[in-house]
């Protein structure tokens, strides 16, 4: 309050000595323990942070008094546990899994790797065979301009064509004009690097006109013809180019044909993790298991890897395959729907110890059923049926009208009842809207 009373005033900001004791007090780590203490310490922090920010326009001794208690709160921190670096050796088992995680079919890691040793050793052999004094520049070319996505590719190989156009072109033509030494020369190409550098972050194609200009001054002061430097440049820039978009065409890893398969593993991750918050309140006193953080990391992983390929279909030159892009947008704003009621579940989970909530079992598990049918639907170009859920859904609410009828008068149901039935309902709302947005 006193941080945010300072910024809106303009003023330094005064905090109250029982705010400051309270965060100094040396005994919290014998308070907290874990992960309260990790969020304690961490808000002490950005605490700290917003005072020496908000400096205002007070006197030179209310500042200095503002910085003195951010440094208090500051220094108070535990100092927190230095780890070293993990060595080669130790990094070598990380690495082997990663690449056995890469060693399949579809993996898009695995097929720019191929692609990019294929097209270095015909680039490699193209430039043997042509009777050109660099042939090394085409295979060096493509493997500049390779990605593992097309669109990147495809910008970059144009970009280095053009950029090497103008740059040996705009090298060429100082040469034909000026005739300079072999001093002048030098400098000219100590320039075209510096230059490089310097604006190498203002585009590719900027950067690559500016490495062409290097090569033309740098060979002419080794005597070579400019013409034939020129041409060659220029000629073998385009080839690597034109291998590297060969390769796309003849090994593609489009991601426009696995849309369905991971907009399917997003909703049998979030199925997954609703399914896993609503058995939780059907047996409380499993609370501390991390099945549902595990299922919630692996919606986020899931989500993210939907996007990321949602993103680079967008740039592909390939039809959408049966999911239009109204359709993903409409699927993933159900999904997003999805996973914030199953969030809005999590957050009232009870604690553990409370009466569990009948039936909610049968339904965490109609739940995860019928959400791995509905990700095997969207990968066979089917639209998902929910009447497993809905009919679920409808008898769990009959036996629960039941028992408040037999128990009229008596014990109240169990703490959680009507949320789930509430937040199911809108589980499956959600999954409704899924499958209409797939079929629009």
């Amino acid at each position: 309050d006193a941080a945010a009373r300072a910024i809106r005033k303009g003023d330094p900001v005064k905090l109250p000595a029982p705010a400051v004791a309270a965060l100094k007090t040396p005994d919290t780590g014998a308070l907290l323990t874990g992960p309260p203490l990790r969020a304690a310490d961490r808000l002490a922090a950005l605490l700290s942070d917003v005072i020496e920010a908000a400096e205002g326009d007070g006197t030179k001794e209310e500042r200095a008094g503002a910085e003195e208690a951010a440094d208090a709160i500051k220094d108070t921190r535990p100092p927190t546990e230095l780890h070293r670096r993990p060595g080669l050796l130790r990094l070598a088992p990380v690495v082997l899994r990663a690449m056995r995680r890469e060693v399949h079919h579809g993996s898009p890691i695995l097929r720019h790797a191929i692609r990019l040793a294929a097209v270095a050793a015909v680039g490699y052999l193209l430039g043997r065979l042509l009777p050109l004094g660099h042939g090394y520049w085409a295979p060096m070319a493509a493997v500049m301009v390779m990605r593992p996505e097309f669109s990147q590719t495809y910008s970059r190989a144009v970009a280095r064509f053009g950029g090497t156009l103008v740059g040996v072109f705009l090298a060429s033509a100082i040469v034909e004009a000026a005739h300079p030494g072999a001093g002048p020369l030098a400098a000219l190409a100590v320039v075209c690097a510096l230059l490089m550098y310097l604006l190498m972050r203002t585009g590719y194609a900027v950067a690559q006109a500016c490495v062409g200009a290097y090569v033309v001054f740098l060979l002419g002061m080794a005597g070579d013809d400019l013409g034939q430097t020129v041409f060659e440049r220029v000629l073998l820039t385009l080839g690597g180019g034109l291998l590297a978009m060969i390769s796309y065409a003849v090994y593609p890893a489009w991601e426009t044909p696995r849309l369905r398969t991971r907009l399917g593993d997003w909703l049998r991750a979030c199925g997954r993790y609703a399914a896993a918050v609503v058995d939780q309140y059907a047996d409380p006193a499993e609370r501390g298991r991390g099945d549902v953080r595990q299922a919630l990391l692996a919606t986020r992983e899931a989500r993210v890897a939907w996007q990321e390929a949602v993103a680079t279909a967008r740039h592909e030159p390939v039809r959408h395959r049966g999911l239009s892009h109204a359709a993903a947008d409409a699927t993933q704003h159900t999904l997003a729907q999805l996973g914030r009621v199953a969030m809005l579940l999590e957050a009232h989970i009870p604690r553990s110890g409370a009466t569990p909530v009948p039936g909610a079992a049968e339904l965490a598990e109609a739940l995860r059923r019928a959400t791995d049918q509905g990700a095997k639907a969207v990968r066979e170009r089917r639209v998902p049926d929910w009447t497993p859920v809905r009919e679920a859904l409808e008898r769990w609410e009959a036996e629960c009208r039941a028992r408040e009828e037999a128990a009229e008068g008596g014990a109240p149901p169990p703490a959680g009842t009507g949320l789930v039935r509430n937040n199911v309902a809108l589980l499956l709302d959600a999954l409704e809207d899924f499958s209409r947005g797939l079929a629009s």
